[in-house]
């Protein structure tokens, strides 16, 4: 007799609602029953749904709770046995899933989903991107007054983005009294053609340096068929033998505590290494690069590999395993900025599938 038929057989209960709810009680009871104690011939019967799963990549598991009830996870996996899997997911502790319990899984992009990038403003990505490169700030409204010895114009320009919350002449009064103040020139850092380019335009600033351009893309996008390399080492703080082949790859006079001052700020940023195995690289780091996380972006930069050893796709598993780390804290979105000049950096960008988003420039005071 079936489930129906059983529940059917009682004397009427006046309402049909009543008879679903039974059935419901007592199908709950059955699968409790059944999951339990024949789970593990079930999963002999069935394919493996977990076969080919590797640790670190990110699936959706649907499983048997105890009550009889189904749930789904979505996590990367931190373990894996012939009996169990561990899943870890953003902001949860880790789960151990029986396999035997497991009714469906399949793998799932590499990083959460969002709509296309070029979509958001770029006034909202600016603001993810100013966290990236900081020395010495304060905020002028909307506005960051930024200034690091000289060492970079990212890090010794005004961030004009949005609102400064006075006028314009005040604003940029504010930017030169800064400079001063700090040993510094003069400079704006402002999206091409906005407001606030023209706004200072119109004061007499004008533009300096070549333009830059953002490129963006959807971080699964980026990362699919792109794991974690384990050759890649991730750390969370800047270490001698990183600074050192920083230097390398940027030789410059500037102070060492301001150049790790900018780099080893505003986490969470994590610093990406590859480690030399030939004799003659004396375990020094020939390929380094740094994320910088904020929010869901996440922000690339200091690629750089020995020239002996490029063109052998190190670059590319860096800024992928950093891509990595950064998706498991929650990062739906990546770009890198790229002087207009550099074009085999831009042809190179645009083969791993990053699209310009917008263009940013350096204005100077007049004077």
């Amino acid at each position: 007799m079936s489930l129906l038929d059983f529940a059917c057989a009682f004397p009427p209960i006046g309402e049909q609602r009543n008879i679903h709810r039974l059935v419901s009680r007592l199908s709950e009871a059955f699968l409790t029953e059944v999951h339990g104690g024949r789970a593990g011939l079930v999963a002999e019967q069935r394919p493996d749904p977990l076969g080919g799963a590797l640790p670190y990549e990110r699936w959706v598991v649907r499983y048997w709770l105890p009550s009889g009830e189904a749930t789904d996870v979505i996590g990367w996996i931190e373990a894996l046995d012939a009996t169990t899997v561990r899943l870890s997911a953003i902001d949860s502790p880790s789960q151990v899933i029986q396999r035997s319990m497991i009714i469906a899984a399949r793998r799932a992009p590499a990083a959460a989903g969002g709509p296309d990038p070029r979509r958001i403003s770029a006034r909202d990505v600016q603001r993810h991107t100013v966290h990236g490169c900081l020395a010495w700030h304060e905020p002028l409204g909307e506005w960051t007054l930024r200034a690091g010895c000289g060492f970079t114009r990212r890090a010794n320009s005004c961030h004009a983005v949005g609102n400064p919350g006075v006028s314009t002449p005040e604003a940029a009064e504010r930017i030169v009294a800064f400079a001063i103040d700090h040993e510094i020139p003069a400079l704006a850092q402002v999206i091409e053609g906005s407001p606030e380019e023209r706004a200072l335009r119109d004061l007499g600033w004008v533009g300096t340096h070549a333009p830059a351009v953002v490129l963006v893309s959807r971080l699964a996008d980026f990362l699919a068929g792109r794991a974690a390399v384990p050759a890649v080492q991730i750390r969370e703080r800047l270490q001698p033998d990183w600074e050192h082949a920083y230097q390398r790859s940027r030789p410059n006079s500037a102070d060492p505590a301001i150049v790790r001052m900018i780099l080893d700020g505003s986490p969470p940023r994590a610093f990406a290494a590859i480690t030399g195995q030939a004799p003659d690289d004396h375990g020094e780091l020939v390929a380094i690069a740094r994320g910088h996380r904020n929010d869901d972006w996440l922000g690339l930069s200091s690629i750089w590999t020995r020239p002996d050893h490029r063109q052998r796709g190190l670059a590319t598993a860096m800024m992928a395993t950093l891509g990595h780390w950064a998706a498991r804290q929650g990062a739906r979105y990546v770009y890198v900025q790229v002087a207009m000049v550099n074009e085999p950096a831009l042809a190179a960008y645009a083969r791993l599938g990053f699209a310009p988003h917008h263009r940013y420039i350096y204005l100077a005071a007049a004077g």
